[in-house]
């Protein structure tokens, strides 16, 4: 049987982005990304969890997402799952983090936004022809 490892995620970064290089010279940056879930609550009423998941990228992607994003902009990943296992001091841990492939800008960057009027102008909508008036 074949087996499929595919995570997309849309959220929020939640903390500084910092471009590393490490001894080859390839770029990467690890993101932790907060992601909002509407639940119930154990009283019953509805609310949101939020999980912040960890994603590295590498190289060119890692690199433009240093230029253009930062902690509170909104981004759109996919990726895979990849766990780390390790022993330390007699414990096994592992730990789950998302490799991250693909990424898209999700709305203005929250510094970029300048000037921003709360009134938008609105154009008046072109009422549809009546049916009977449509040439066909």
């Amino acid at each position: 049987m074949r087996s499929f490892n595919k995570t997309i995620l849309m959220g929020r970064i939640a903390r500084d982005v910092e471009l590393k290089n490490i001894r080859s010279g390839t770029s990467l940056v690890e993101l932790g990304i907060a992601v909002n879930e509407r639940c119930k609550t154990q009283n019953g009423e509805w609310g949101e969890a939020v999980h912040f998941i960890n994603v590295t990228f590498w190289g060119k992607r890692a690199e433009v997402i240093s230029q253009y994003l930062s902690k509170g902009d909104a981004i759109l990943v996919e990726g895979r799952l990849k766990q780390s296992r390790w022993e330390s001091d007699g414990q096994a841990h592992s730990r789950l983090t998302v490799r991250g492939e693909e990424f898209s800008f999700v709305g203005a960057p929250q510094r970029d936004l300048g000037l921003i009027t709360h009134e938008t102008e609105t154009k008046p909508r072109t009422p549809h022809p009546p049916k009977d008036d449509i040439p066909f």
